[in-house]
């Protein structure tokens, strides 16, 4: 007996050799981890946890426990382990988790949900300024989090391409597509007996991978042929502009004061694709409805069978195109999990962080609306929280209920929701505007009226609704006790402060979680030595 009802035998005929081709912990390595006193010996960390390096005899077992898959891709300097083309999995006992507690990327992936969900709070504070400060708590260390006053968003379910960057407008594209369709094309097994966990998720799930190629590259796509040409043909112009004045002898004052008094007219004003400022700078660029409307357009038509012609007419060179490549596949190791497990057809706030990732990587990338070397801003934020998310939770809702997923980790009547927890936090940072919302409160999530007229545009109603829509007949005390205790909060922002430490504390700090998120070169795993 190694372990705790845990027996194994052993060929009495075979020596014993712990080296990589004889060890039996290769392939018992997964029922035997937390439970065999040596396993937890050979690999009990020799460096504080402070040092973000793991022993290599725990990597070298991690490698023999979770080899990468054939053909698969290695990343420079990694291992390929359970990657997914350039991803791979870091986290796999407590001295990892330590490690990722103290990394960066937990770090940057907190500040993001957070700037985020300041964002859809329109009435917090004063307008940021570009750049932020030494003591602001952003997403990569750059930029504002506060999200008092700018552009005063709104969300309105009939028009929820407002204020979405193009790469955004597609994904929400293509998030309507799979809530349209998806789930009416492939139909629950009715012969399936399991209380959860409907096997046509898998085939569902199927065609997410087999898409999910189309839908990434159409979102860079828009980016590239809305955003970055323009940007690219304008700063030619520029350049262009200044070569010729600067080859013009003779020019009167009257004509200097003229050009000078027309550029800052025009630095005023925002047209489609331009950005204001010094530099562009600062202030998100705008977009008329019938561009978004059309990079929604080709997103829906990415989810589907025939995928649209490309939009942009840029050439690119074999090394850029290349990097895309890599891009496209990093991103889609991101959004594959984001809507559950194919295996175990189960469902859960980890599944949820997958889709954070997925939107916090294409900031990266600029498709918040702002560029590669700055955040975006709250007024570009803002319209992600609420409009994509919501574009999200109508896809996993559906599977929610058409499969029946099991609730990954769920805690009960014990928890907020059995899937979700971000779109609380986000609902309650959109109620704090009390210059808007003054007469809704944390009770008033008790009046049906109130959730029926509101549920639809206030994220946090919408998400009450569906609680109470799975759990019928029940009291909500009993059903729901947390969200009951919260709502005897005084005001809104008590209550987002309270759900961003219980997503802190409970999904970014808990391992059985966290243990499933892969890392790339957008979402650093920095945390180990490659």
């Amino acid at each position: 007996s190694l372990g705790a009802n845990v027996h194994i035998k052993i060929p009495t005929n075979q020596p014993i050799s712990w080296g990589q081709n004889h060890c039996p912990y290769h392939l018992l390595n997964p029922l035997l981890r937390g439970v065999n006193p040596l396993y937890r010996a050979l690999h009990t960390p020799t460096r504080p946890l402070g040092v973000f390096h793991p022993p290599k005899s725990f990597e070298a077992m991690a490698k023999r426990a979770y080899p990468p898959p054939p053909g698969a891709a290695v990343p420079p300097g990694g291992d390929g382990i359970d990657g997914d083309k350039g991803t791979r999995r870091y986290i796999f006992t407590q001295a990892d988790m330590e490690h990722f507690r103290r990394s960066s990327s937990r770090k940057e992936l907190l500040g993001f949900a957070t700037a985020l969900g300041r964002s859809c709070s329109a009435g917090g504070g004063s307008t940021p300024k570009p750049g932020g400060s030494k003591g602001d708590n952003n997403y990569n260390g750059k930029g504002p989090t506060t999200c008092g006053g700018v552009g005063r968003y709104r969300y309105d379910p009939s028009s929820p391409l407002l204020g979405l960057s193009p790469a955004m407008a597609s994904v929400h594209g293509s998030l309507r597509r799979m809530a349209e369709t998806w789930m009416a094309d492939v139909p629950p097994d009715e012969h399936a007996r399991a209380r959860f966990g409907n096997p046509a998720f898998r085939t569902w799930h199927s065609r997410l991978v087999d898409r999910s190629e189309a839908i990434v590259r159409c979102a860079l796509d828009c980016h590239r042929s809305r955003v970055l040409e323009p940007r690219r043909r304008r700063k030619e112009e520029d350049e262009k502009k200044a070569h010729d004045e600067g080859e013009k002898e003779k020019a009167s004052k009257d004509e200097d004061s003229e050009m000078r008094d027309a550029s800052a007219d025009k630095g005023g004003v925002t047209t489609a694709g331009e950005t204001t400022g010094k530099g562009g700078e600062g202030v998100v660029e705008n977009f008329p409805l019938d561009v978004l409307q059309s990079c929604s357009d080709a997103g829906y038509g990415a989810a589907s069978d025939a995928p649209p012609s490309p939009l942009s007419t840029i050439a690119m060179s074999a090394e850029d195109a290349e990097r895309e490549s890599e891009i496209i596949d990093e991103l889609r190791a991101y959004l594959h999990p984001a809507f559950g497990h194919p295996v175990r057809l189960d469902y859960g706030t980890g599944h949820e962080s997958s889709f954070l990732i997925f939107l916090f990587s294409l900031a990266k990338l600029g498709c918040l609306g702002n560029s590669r070397d700055k955040p975006p801003l709250p007024s570009a934020m803002a319209p992600v929280a609420l409009s994509v998310f919501s574009a999200y939770l109508a896809v996993t809702r559906g599977l929610q209920k058409d499969y029946m997923l099991e609730p990954a980790g769920s805690h009960g009547v014990w928890g907020l929701d059995d899937y979700h927890c971000l779109p609380f936090y986000f609902g309650a940072c959109q109620l704090q505007d009390e210059s808007r919302e003054k007469d809704i409160t944390p009770r008033s999530i008790h009046e049906a009226k109130t959730l029926e007229a509101r549920g639809n545009d206030l994220m946090y109603l919408g998400c009450i609704r569906y609680v109470k829509e799975l759990k019928p007949g029940a009291p909500f005390f009993e059903s729901s006790p947390m969200l009951d205790d919260i709502s005897h909060l005084p005001n809104w922002g008590r209550v987002a402060r309270g759900l961003l430490r219980l997503y802190e504390g409970e999904v970014l700090d808990k391992m059985p979680v966290v243990q499933h998120f892969e890392f790339g070169t957008l979402f650093k795993g920095k945390f180990l030595p490659v």
